[in-house]
């Protein structure tokens, strides 16, 4: 039986991952994914040119959904539902991919080059739509505090269920960050 090269690019992609999840993405060499693999580095290169092209296949439909936000910041002023809902789904389709962001700031920066704004910029155009208009500091915190919410509570759900985010664990998760985000009442 043959494996195609989809299917090789794809599991390729799958040991990147895991690698990069635990050494790194900057401590992860090119032959240590061949070595996972069981072929050559030179057979590796036919697939992918470079390490950072690796990268790049596996940030692929994560900065597809980053650039969905940025639209939906630069269009409209999404509901802080829909926004929260989006953070949600994002950290649920990268979350092999949610510490090597976190910890590298080589991905960081690739992520940045490759978005029409910074990462930095964007999380401040969500914290302000969060917020609202002429938000007081207690509205800052708490917009922090509800993407903060979104990240924590999606990673911690998918750790302790071991698969994917249902619709009734996202509904609790989005709930706890609007809670937060409205604050107490009162």
């Amino acid at each position: 039986m043959s494996v195609s090269a989809t299917d090789t690019r794809q599991r390729i992609l799958a040991i990147a991952a895991d690698l990069f999840s635990r050494q790194g993405y900057t401590g992860t060499t090119i032959a240590d994914i061949a070595r996972e693999l069981g072929t050559t580095t030179a057979a590796l290169y036919y697939h992918f040119p470079s390490k950072a092209d690796i990268l790049g296949g596996l940030l692929a439909e994560p900065l597809a959904a980053y650039t969905r936000i940025i639209e939906s910041l630069d269009s409209a002023r999404p509901a802080p539902e829909d926004l929260l809902g989006a953070f949600i789904d994002l950290a649920a389709d990268a979350r092999q991919l949610a510490g090597v962001v976190d910890r590298d700031p080589a991905v960081l920066a690739m992520i940045d080059g490759r978005l029409p704004v910074t990462s930095q910029q964007m999380n401040g155009q969500v914290i302000a739509v969060l917020a609202g208009p002429d938000a007081d500091r207690s509205a800052v915190i708490r917009a922090n505090a509800a993407l903060a919410v979104v990240k924590g509570a999606t990673m911690a759900a998918l750790e302790l269920d071991a698969g994917p985010l249902d619709g009734q664990v996202r509904a609790e998760i989005l709930a706890l960050a609007l809670a937060t985000l409205h604050g107490p009442p009162g």
